[in-house]
């Protein structure tokens, strides 16, 4: 009888554990507020840092009609500057500043011909790879080689040159290539900025490693549609943990298509980045003002 009694007794303990615990995460990342409380400016944010927009190089916009209009979406939630930020990746999109400049300036043309002012800059997510390390050691001699975009801390004024990567979302990247990469970044006085932080499976479990980086220096950023749910539970939870921490500087669109954008637009209701830009960690207002 007293085995069942205790038993009963720790099975009871744990089952509270679990419902508080569950408690716990559903007033954290689904904080219920009425539209009178919350409403962000998202022209606050000023510049988008991650979008791919460039006709035809990638996965994102495929002609140029697509990609205006994306545009003029993301100008509509009042969005005053965009970072354009193609693929490069040897095997997939093998893209370099000589193939995307002059698409770049045509798209530029096209927009300033159709939509009322806006700012583009021309930066790229870099696959970490071999090719990368590669890249980042040519631009140690030579100019043009790589895809930057600069930033102004709005609360520091600290400058700096930023330059955006990413792994591959099924395999955690190779330790000694990551570490060369971010080495070679810094030395090359560039700031590394991750793209979609939360996004990597294998580091929503192991979120340590994002620990890891942040206080290696690298920027951690994420997606809009990951605070939406829109990649799943496990990335949700991994950037609100990130957030919690203060370890998330940026937050973007990663527009491919319209989805993406609508993903933004929630954000408007959203007490997170309500809290997100009061506390003044965002550097999205700096980007391309130096």
């Amino acid at each position: 009888m007293d085995g069942k009694y205790h038993i009963w007794k720790i099975s009871k303990y744990l089952n509270l554990r679990l419902m508080f615990k569950c408690l716990r995460k559903f007033f954290f990342a689904n904080k219920v507020v009425s539209s009178k409380q919350v409403f962000n400016d998202l022209g606050d944010l000023f510049t988008d840092v991650h979008s791919h927009l460039v006709p035809g190089v990638d996965d994102g916009a495929h002609d140029m009609e697509t990609a205006v209009a994306l545009i003029q979406r993301l100008q509509d939630l009042g969005y005053k500057r965009l970072v354009i930020t193609p693929h490069i990746m040897s095997d997939l999109y093998p893209n370099t500043p000589e193939i995307l400049k002059p698409k770049f300036e045509e798209l530029k043309r096209e927009v300033a011909r159709k939509l009322p002012p806006i700012e583009l800059l021309l930066g790229a997510e870099y696959f970490l790879e071999q090719n990368f390390i590669d890249l980042l050691s040519e631009a140690s001699n030579a100019d043009n080689v790589l895809l930057t975009f600069p930033c102004k801390d709005p609360v520091t004024g600290e400058k700096m040159e930023m330059i955006l990567f990413e792994f591959a979302f099924h395999e955690a990247p190779n330790e000694g290539l990551l570490a060369e990469a971010i080495f070679k970044m810094q030395t090359s006085g560039l700031t590394p900025v991750l793209a979609h932080c939360a996004r990597y499976p294998y580091w929503n479990m192991d979120r340590d490693k994002l620990k890891e980086l942040h206080s290696k220096g690298v920027i951690l950023s994420i997606n809009a549609a990951t605070l939406s749910g829109a990649y799943g539970d496990l990335a949700k939870e991994t950037a609100l943990f990130a957030i919690e921490n203060g370890w998330v500087r940026m937050i973007c669109s990663d527009t491919h298509a319209p989805h993406h954008i609508s993903a933004v637009k929630e954000l408007e209701r959203s007490p997170i980045l309500a809290d997100l830009m009061s506390s003044g960690v965002l550097l999205n207002s700096g980007v391309g003002d130096f």
